[in-house]
This record gives structure tokens, sequence and C-alpha cells, in this order.
């Protein structure tokens, strides 16, 4: 890669290289670069401009051009959102020849008179993981930031893109040339092919005996693998499953030397994972996407993926990390937990090795990212013509074709917001246009955490990401954390209180890691279930035994139809209904979301949508109707699918994370604006640009119209048929996966037994209203019939509130207090220890305990074990309900 491409850096024109991770890309930019600065001899500015998009990559690049710089006579700086402030100082004092930086800080790099000036003087800007930011909102802010730098560029400069393996590199290369008043800047490509140099196999998982679940039986044998190898990356999607993997190691093989490295992580943690993986110390990292990119963790010779990867690039990227030495194959697994994990993963796998990788797709015109880099414009020149801007902004790639009214009308919400100023053809900067640019530099969304509080230990399980909560926590709601379900009981500030169900709910997605399986995957999953039924075994990276166990399943469901690329199926169940399609995640998503509304039209009552990438799972308040759905799905109109599918969204709950995140963005609300459980945000956005950003926003992130029209044509014209039929085992493929990599959940017995266990451990303070002696004791060393120590009384109240001297005159209030007390020493003649224990209950006073205790006898408490245990969970009811009507932390 680099003979090909240090030739093509000299001629000095725009370059995309594109190579996978590890083949030195890096120095195929740098080698030239410095060969060309040392000849020019710039004598001020910055000269060099080098882009990543994470500061660990930029840490990287110091430690590797340092040297080399200092012994060429280079100054080399590193400038991000933790440079401390005495080299900031340092920087706009005396410029580097050559400045690494994210995003992010190069926006900040406009607004200093000094480092404004020192900009000017660039002539290469390299950015490196390119294809990591092309296709989102950071892109498209950095791709107006590059047209900005044209601006006010003394000589021009040099683009070079670095990029791992990609699908569409002519759009990778026109987002990094953007235009000319002539059309695309000419950009060369120069492509390194890893396909041709890597082994990628698909591993079914057995458990071995009854006794060993499927997440241990994928552990034991991820373990394996690394044994064999001398340093493995083992790779999970989530991380969530990073650290139940994680767990799991820990738990079987107490002194293994495995880590585990994920973007949640401190800073510290991940630098200690990434030095013990260098130095051996770790035979194996469990990581996430945070080491698909090129951060230096040495030499690794194996990569394991844990489950399927869900993209063909996601693959051979993170296979790639492996062997990546010159002349070295690259070598991986994947380790599959199911029938339909297996069948998605040796489809990736296939394709990866023939080279057919997803399109790589860039948004037009985000209007988040034009309110964001207007103001920052307006920031800049402190007053511009906004024809200048216009012509500005429509040279980056993203914005090639933005309108001049909808540029005008993002124009004018600013101007109403206060965030920039607008008169007589002029944008210009107010006060408020600096305070929102402090709080909005970057892109990526501003997201709040909520602590999740189960009710029953008091205990902090996790927690929640804002764009999760905004869209889906309601009191009554259930979803999964930690691998066990949830009901929400009660939200307060940033704490969501809850109860364990049995119910499973909502998965609640980390920020950013909800991986779409592409419609092309789906798809040929779908033809290789209907080649394997026919009997027709094609070749893919698996053992044929593998292969064999996946058409004995196949072959049992013969009396039954299979859906494939060709025929879905509607299968129901009760109050589930099952629409099995092979579309993708971003179809079905699509199509579900129009079905299940159109079906809630028709019956006059709402109907709850999930969907995975082969099929759509509709709950009825009533038994449901397969007919029904068929006739439904069959009247869609494909020509008014997305006007309806932008009607549907307007009236979702899930819009209001995107509302709240662009409505942010343009600098409607504040950062610490919440809109938890209310329709705030969607009455006061109605029919502005705003809200036309946001729906489209979540338009081209969940949806895919254009290919959901595809199949509803395909539908109509019988192309893909439909089919009713009995509940099956394809209905039910989808819950296989979760449970192998959940936690146990917890029975309502294991609850009973952790809520028992807290209120015999909590300390309570007793008094005697016989002689008013006081103290304090657990509940679980109290006798059954409980007596004053020091004069024998029977009658002992519970302390919970301040009492008064009850020698003395009582107020009005105090007597209140002190019939509180009596009545509880009531209860403790009459149920003795049991009376303690109930209002050692969160929220339980003496009416409460009143009434639970009213359904059991003392002598009955006391021999039977049953009783007991029915008494908890009433206990535990009235704390629910507590938490439900009251707030969990009102009295602590």
């Amino acid at each position: 890669i680099q003979e090909k491409a240090i030739p093509v850096v000299l001629e000095g024109v725009n370059v995309l290289i594109i190579a996978p991770t590890g083949l030195g890309k890096t120095e195929c930019a740098i080698l030239p670069v410095f060969h060309r600065f040392l000849e020019i001899e710039p004598k001020e500015g910055i000269s060099i401009l080098y882009i990543t998009p994470l500061r660990a990559l930029n840490r990287d690049m110091l430690k590797r051009t340092f040297d080399m710089g200092r012994y060429l006579g280079i100054d080399i700086a590193l400038r991000h959102g933790d440079t401390p402030q005495t080299e900031r100082y340092r920087q706009s004092r005396r410029s580097p020849d050559m400045l690494i930086t994210t995003p992010e800080t190069f926006q900040i790099l406009f607004m200093g008179k000094r480092l404004r000036k020192y900009l000017s003087n660039v002539r290469w800007v390299i950015i490196d993981e390119i294809h990591e930011i092309a296709d989102d909102d950071r892109g498209a802010q950095l791709s107006v930031a590059l047209e900005r730098l044209e601006e006010i560029s003394r000589y021009g400069f040099q683009r070079i893109g670095l990029s791992a393996t990609i699908g569409s590199a002519d759009e990778v290369a026109r987002f990094l040339g953007g235009l000319t008043g002539d059309g695309f800047r000419e950009v060369r490509i120069v492509e390194e092919d890893l396909c041709k140099s890597m082994e990628i196999e698909v591993e079914l998982i057995q458990k071995e005996g009854d006794d060993e679940s499927l997440a241990e039986g994928s552990a034991r044998r991820c373990k394996e693998i690394i044994d064999e190898h001398k340093a493995t990356l083992l790779f999970v999607n989530t991380r969530d499953t990073a650290e139940i993997l994680g767990s799991r190691f820990r738990s079987m093989y107490r002194d293994f030397p495995v880590e585990v490295h994920h973007g949640s992580l401190s800073r510290l943690s991940r630098i200690e994972a990434e030095d013990g993986f260098k130095s051996g110390k770790l035979k194996a990292l469990i990581c996430t996407s945070s080491l698909e990119l090129g951060i230096d963790v040495g030499h690794a010779d194996f990569v394991i993926q844990y489950t399927s990867p869900r993209q063909v690039t996601r693959l051979i990227q993170r296979v790639g990390r492996s062997g990546h030495r010159i002349g070295e194959v690259s070598r991986g697994k994947i380790i599959s937990l199911g029938i339909e994990d297996f069948l998605e993963s040796i489809v990736i796998a296939k394709r990866a090795l023939e080279g057919k990788l997803e399109e790589t797709r860039i948004r037009k015109n985000p209007l988040l990212v034009l309110a964001n880099q207007l103001i920052s414009i307006a920031l800049e020149y402190r007053k511009i013509p906004s024809e200048r801007v216009f012509e500005i902004i429509r040279r980056a790639y993203p914005f090639r074709d933005l309108d001049r009214g909808v540029f005008q009308r993002v124009i004018n919400q600013l101007a109403e917001e206060g965030r920039i100023g607008f008169k007589d053809g002029l944008i210009s900067s107010k006060k408020r246009s600096r305070l929102y640019f402090i709080e909005n530099i970057s892109m990526i969304p501003d997201e709040k955490t909520y602590s999740v509080i189960d009710i029953t230990t008091r205990k902090r399980i996790g927690t929640l990401d804002e764009s999760f909560v905004v869209s889906n926590i309601f009191e009554g709601e259930s979803f999964i954390l930690q691998g066990r379900g949830w009901k929400v009981v009660g939200i307060e500030d940033d704490r969501i209180m809850v109860n364990p169900v049995r119910d499973v709910g909502k998965v609640p997605s980390w920020v950013g890691e909800d991986i779409p399986v592409p419609f092309e995957v789906a798809q040929e999953v779908g033809r290789l279930r209907r080649k394997l039924k026919e009997g027709i075994i094609e070749r893919y990276p698996c053992r044929c035994e593998d292969l064999s166990k996946v058409e004995e399943f196949i072959k049992s469901t013969r009396y039954i139809e299979i859906p494939d690329d060709r025929t879905i199926t509607i299968e129901t169940d009760g109050n589930i209904g099952v629409v099995n399609c092979c579309f993708g995640t971003k179809v079905n998503e699509t199509l579900g979301r129009v079905l299940s509304s159109l079906l809630a039209q028709r019956m006059g009552e709402s109907v709850k949508m999930g969907s995975d990438p082969y099929r759509i799972v509709l709950e009825f308040g009533r038994r449901a109707d397969g007919n029904l759905i068929e006739e439904t799905l069959r009247k869609i109109d494909p020509e008014s699918l997305e006007h309806l599918l932008r009607l549907v969204i307007k009236n979702s709950t899930f819009l209001r994370w995107y509302l709240l995140h662009v409505a942010r963005k343009f600098g409607a609300i504040t950062k610490d604006f919440s809109d938890t459980g209310g329709r705030k945000l969607l009455d006061i956005f109605d029919g502005t640009v705003v809200m036309e950003e946001a729906i489209d926003k979540v338009i081209w992130d969940r949806m895919d119209v254009e290919r959901c029209r595809e199949v509803i044509e395909k539908i109509r014209r019988g192309e893909i048929k439909v089919v009713i039929q009995r509940f099956s085992k394809f209905s039910e493929l989808s819950q296989e996966l979760s449970r192998g990599l959940m936690l146990p959940r917890y029975p309502e017995g294991a609850i009973l037994s952790m809520l028992k266990k807290r209120l015999e451990e909590k300390e309570v303070e007793l008094i005697c209203l016989n002689c008013f002696s006081r103290w304090r004791t657990r509940v679980s060393r109290i006798d059954d019939r409980p007596r004053c120590k020091r004069c024998g009384a029977i009658r002992i109240g519970v302390i919970s509130e301040e009492i008064p001297d009850l020698k003395k005159r009582l107020s009005g209030e105090e007597r209140k207090v002190v019939r509180r007390l009596s009545s509880s020493a009531s209860l403790v003649v009459s149920h003795g220890k049991y009376a303690i224990l109930t209002l050692a209950g969160r929220g339980i006073g003496v009416v409460s305990a009143s009434r639970i205790l009213r359904n059991f006898r003392f002598l009955d408490l006391v021999r039977s074990e049953e009783e007991r245990e029915r008494l908890i969970k009433e206990i535990w009811k009235a704390e629910v309900q507590y938490a439900r009507t009251r707030g969990f932390w009102d009295q602590k």
C-alpha cells in the first residue's frame, strides 16, 4: 500500500488511501507529507493538520510521530479537550508545524484570532479513520469545516483521507473532496484489498450436558480458543455483553488473564487493559468497537467475534486487527449461540471473504449540523452575508443539494431563538451565539444517564441512557437490564425505581450501539433457509457438522412454511402476532411501525410493536387475528408509505429523544432540559423546521423507506407470498440468543428472599410505653413476643419519626405522633416480631401495617413458613405501591 500511495501523495493531489489497520496507512500519508514540508520549509503557522475521530488515536499518533518530527526538525503538538491550559497557551503564542486534533477541536481553532491566522497556512489536511465519521453528523460538521478552511486558506491544501476497507470508496472520496464551482474536486483512490489474505470460520456452540448453560458453554469454548493462541481480541457488539462475558470469565476461571475494554470505562482502566495486552500480561481483551480503530494494542494473532457481527464491514475491520504484519494472514472465528445467529454469521463471513461490503451512505442536508455551523460561522466572522455562507456550506458534500428556501428557514428559526442576528441579508453573532457554541462544539448527542434502583434491595442495578428513558420509560412499562426483567414503579429526577418481574420488556441500548443488519444480509439468510429446505447445501465458512444441525432443524419444520427471501409467514398465539420476514433491521422497523399503526386504527385500540432483522412482533389487547394482519399488510399503499410513516413517527414516543437532541443542537432548549414522560417538546416544535429535522433523522437512522416500498410492491405483485400458519419455531428463535446471554432472572422466591433478608437486617428503634426506655436493635434479633428488658412490659412502640417528651404536656401535633406510636405498640402486642418486621418495610406506616396484618394470626406466623412467606409478599406489594404513589426516596 505504501508503494502505491506515497507517489500519489507526493504528486500533491487529493487522495483516499484504503487499507486494513496495521498495514502502514499512516506512513503512506506522514512520510511524503514530511518530505514535502522539508522541501518547502514553511516559515509560519500550522502547515499539517492531522484529524482523528478519537482522543486515544490522537495520543497514539503523537507517540508515533514525535521522535520522527524532533529528528527532522518538525514541531508536532496535540490539541483536544484534555489538553492542559498551559499547552494551549504555548500553541497560541507559537504555532506547531503539525497539529494533531479531533473534528470538535478543529471547530474551536476558527474562533481565536491567532489560531485562525495559523490555520490559514495549512497545506496538508490528513483525516484518519475517515470511514468512521463520513456517514454521521460529525462527518457533516467536518466537511463544512474543511470548506471554512478553504475560505481562509492562503495556499490551498491537499486532502488526504485514511480509511479501513469500505464498500463505497467513491462516495467517501467525494465526501473528502467536497465541491468547487466546477463540480466535485478530484480525489484519487488508492486501495489494498485485505479479503484475499483473511481466514474466517463460524462455529455453532453446543452445551455440554444439562448442567451447562449456553453462556457457560460459549465462555468455555472462547477460553479454549484463547489458550491456543498468544494474544486474542474477543469482540462483542455491546458494552452490556462485554461486561456479562467478562463476569462469566471471572466466575468460571478466577485467575485467567483477560480484561474488558469499552468506551464507558474510565480512560485509566482502558489504558491499563491496553498496556497489559501489549506487554503480554493479558492473553485476551474482551472489547467492543472501541478497538476496531487503529489504537495501538500490540500484535494480536487471533480474533474471536462473539455472536454475529451484524455487518460485513465490521467483521473485516475486526478480523483485520489480527496478524496484520506484512505477509501474515488475518485469522478469526465467529462464535454463534443459536441457529439464527449461526445462519446470519456464515452469510456475513462468506460475504466478507468475497469482498461484498455494505455501501457507505452519506445523509443529505442534516439541518441540525447546518444550524450548528450557521452559529459557528456567525461567531467566526461576527458579520457575514448569508449568500456567502450559503456558498461555503454548499461546497460541503452532504449539503451539495441544499435548497435556498430550507437554508433561509433555518436562519429564521435561529434568529427567532436569538442565537444569531439576521438583518438586510447579513448574519451576525450575538451574546447567545457564544453560549451556544461552548455547549455544542460536538455533534455527539449530550446524554444524561439515569440510575436504576431495585426497590426490593434498595440497590443501584445499573444506568439507562436518556434516549431510552425519554422514549420508553413510563410507570408500568417493563424493560430488560443486566439480563433481567424490571417494571417501572416510579421516576424521580435522575432515578428510576423498578421492581423485578418475569416479563420480557424492551432491551435498552447504550448510545450508538444498535447495529442494524442490512437488507442484503437478511435476504441471503432467507435464501439460505430456502436452499437448505430444498436440500441444496452450498459452501460456507463453517464446519460441516454445524451446517448439518441447521439442515436438521430446517427439515424438522417440514409441515410448515419456512419464512425465507420470498415468503412471509404470519403466526399467532393468544394476543401475540408474529410476522416472520427476512428484510433486515431497518425495513422491518419501517414496515412494523406502519403496520401496527394501521392495525390500531382499524381496531380502535393501541397495538404494541417490536422488530428484529427477521420478524415483526405485534401485541394486541385481544386475541391476535392472522387474517386481519394479512389484510392490513396487503392494503399498505407503497406510494403513500413515507407520508404515512411521517404521521406515525410524529405521534410516537421514540420521536421524543430525537426531538430533544435536535432542539438542543438548534439552540432552542438548554443542555439540561428534560422531557421524560411528557409531550412538551412535541407541542412546542410542531410545524417547525426543528420537528421536520427530528422526523427526517429518525427515518435516516432507523428506517429504510425505499427498500420497504420495494417489498410492499413485490407482495402486491405476488413475488413475495404471505402465508398464515400456526405458531412455529421461527417465531420463537428471537428469544434463543437473548436467553443465552442473560444472567438468571429473579424468580419470585428469590425476590422475597432478598426482601426478607433486607427487612431482618434493618436496624429499628423501639420504646417501652410503660417505662419509656429506648433501644436500637436489628429485626432479626427480636423475640417472637418482644418485652422491655427493663420492666418486662409488652407494649413496645416502633419509632419511625421524632417523638416528643412523653412526660410533658403535648400539643395537638405531638398527640398525633403519640397516637401513631401507641398504634404501633398495639400491633406489636397482637402480632409480636412480625409487626416490627412489617413496619420495617419502606413507606409502611401503622395504617398500612394494620391493613396487612389483619389477614394474619400471630400463631400461624410462628408455626407456618408458608404464612411467613405470604406476609413478606404482602410487604413487597405495599412497598411497590408506595413507590408508585409517593416516590421511593421521599422519606429517605
